[in-house]
C-alpha cells in the first residue's frame, strides 16, 4: 500500500494494476485519505478511520472521475473531523440504506397499525393514495424535510383547497411522522412546528325552535317506515349517525332507560352510556317488535340502513332548512343543553368526547341567551347601586 503525494496528474493517469484486483494509494497530506485503483481501470476516493470501538473502517467519498482531487481532500477532512467527534459515516450510510421509503412505511407499518387502532383507517388509506403517496412514495422517510412538508401544505392552498381540507391532510401527515419518530424509523419528524391554517369556513348550524317544529312536522309526513325514527332519535340524543343506524337491541336497557355503546362502536374507543329521554324511549318502544337484531333495519334486507340521504334531503327541503346536515343535529343537541344551563362537562359525557376542547366547539350560545346574561348583569348592578344609594347620608 504505497504512500505518495497525490497530484491531479497522478490521479488522471495512475499506474496500471497488474496481477491483483486493486491498489490503494495513501495520500501523504491527509492521513487515511486513499485513492483506490482497480484492475478495471476505475478509481475511487475513500477515507479510512477508526470507529468509537477502535475498529478500522473506510467511508466511500466518490469516484475519481466525478470529483476533483481538492474536493475529495476536503470531504476526507470533514470525515476525519466527524469521526473524531464519534460520528460514524458508515453506520449512517447503512442506516439510510435500511430506512424504508414512504410507500414502504405506509404499506408495512402504518396501515397494519391503524387497521387495529383506528376505526377510520380506510379513510386514511384513500387520502394517502389520492394526494400523498404520488408525491412522497419513492422518497426515503429520512429524505423528507420540513420544507417538503411546508411545500405540501402550500400546494394545497394554491390548488384551491379550503383550509379545513388542508388541515385534515396535515393532521394525517403529522400523525404518520410522529409514529415514525416514535418507532425510531426517523430521528425527528419533519412536520413539527408547522401550524394549522386558520379555518374561518367552519360551519356552525343550529336549529331555531320554529325550524325544529317544521322538521318534526315533516318527519311525521314522511312515507319511510324507518328514516323518520332515525332522524328523531338523532335529534333527541345527539348521537352520531353511525351509532344510530347500526344500533342493535342488545345495547339498550329500556327498563332503566339507558343506551350503552361499547368501545368498538364509539369513536373515542371508550364505553359510552346515554340516558334516554321519554321522547327517545317512545321511539324505541314503538320499534320493539320489528323482528330484527337491529332497531332500525332495512325493510328489504333486515340489516342496517346504509344510505338515506335522498329521504333526508327531501325532508329538510320541505322543512325549509336545505342547508342543515345530519351531523348538525348533533351540534344542535349540544347547543340546546348549553342554552338550558347544562355544564360543558355534562355535554362532554353525553356526546362521548374524550377531550373537553372538542365539546367547546358545540358550546354555542344563542343571542337570546347572551342577552339574558347581560340583562342579569345590568339588573344586579342596578340593584347594587340602589341599595348603596339608599344607604348614603345626605
Amino acid at each position: 500500500m504505497p504512500k505518495i503525494h497525490l497530484t491531479p496528474s497522478f490521479v488522471s493517469n495512475p499506474p496500471r494494476v497488474r496481477n491483483k484486483a486493486k491498489v490503494d494509494y495513501f495520500d501523504s497530506d491527509v492521513p487515511g485519505f486513499i485513492m483506490e485503483v482497480r484492475s478495471t481501470g476505475k478509481s475511487t476516493y475513500y477515507q479510512r478511520y477508526r470507529d468509537k470501538f477502535g475498529r478500522l473502517k473506510q467511508a466511500r467519498i466518490a469516484p475519481v472521475d466525478s470529483i476533483t482531487l481538492e474536493e475529495a481532500r476536503q470531504k476526507a477532512k470533514q470525515i476525519r473531523s466527524q469521526t473524531t467527534m464519534g460520528f460514524d459515516p458508515r453506520d449512517e450510510a447503512e442506516k439510510n440504506r435500511n430506512t424504508p421509503t414512504f410507500k414502504e412505511f405506509i404499506r408495512d407499518q402504518y396501515i397494519p397499525y391503524i387497521q387495529v387502532h383506528k376505526r377510520s383507517w380506510d379513510q386514511d388509506s384513500k387520502m394517502l393514495e389520492l394526494r400523498v403517496l404520488p408525491l412522497w412514495g419513492n422518497m426515503k422517510m429520512s429524505e423528507i424535510t420540513r420544507d417538503d412538508v411546508q411545500q405540501f401544505q402550500s400546494n394545497f392552498l394554491r390548488a384551491g383547497c379550503k383550509p379545513g381540507t388542508v388541515n385534515r391532510y396535515m393532521a394525517l401527515v403529522k400523525y404518520i411522522f410522529n409514529l415514525a419518530e416514535k418507532w425510531d424509523v426517523i430521528e425527528k419528524t419533519p412536520a413539527r412546528h408547522i401550524s394549522r391554517l386558520e379555518d374561518n369556513n367552519c360551519k356552525e348550524r343550529y336549529l331555531s325552535s320554529e325550524e325544529t317544529k317544521r322538521l318534526l312536522g315533516e318527519l311525521k309526513n314522511c312515507k319511510s317506515q324507518v328514516v323518520p325514527d332515525i332522524i328523531e332519535l338523532l335529534i333527541l340524543t345527539g348521537a352520531r349517525k353511525s351509532e344510530v343506524v347500526n344500533l342493535p337491541w342488545q345495547e339498550l336497557d329500556l327498563k332503566q332507560g339507558l343506551w350503552t355503546i361499547p368501545p368498538e362502536r364509539n369513536k373515542a374507543k371508550t364505553r359510552k352510556t346515554i340516558p334516554l329521554s321519554q321522547g327517545a324511549l317512545r321511539i324505541l318502544e314503538k320499534r320493539k317488535h320489528n323482528g330484527s337484531e337491529y332497531v332500525f333495519p332495512n325493510p328489504k334486507t333486515g340489516g342496517p340502513i346504509k344510505h338515506f340521504h335522498n329521504t333526508w334531503d327531501r325532508v329538510r327541503k320541505n322543512a325549509g332548512i336545505p342547508d342543515v346536515r345530519i351531523h348538525d343535529l348533533r351540534h344542535n343537541f349540544a347547543s340546546l343543553l348549553v342554552n338550558s344551563g347544562r355544564s360543558l362537562y355534562e355535554v362532554q359525557k353525553l356526546l362521548g368526547h374524550s377531550n373537553i376542547s372538542t365539546t367547546q366547539r358545540y358550546a354555542h350560545l344563542t343571542q337570546d341567551t347572551l342577552r339574558d346574561a347581560t340583562e342579569l348583569a345590568w339588573s344586579s348592578i342596578q340593584n347594587g347601586q340602589g341599595e348603596s344609594g339608599s344607604g348614603q347620608k345626605s
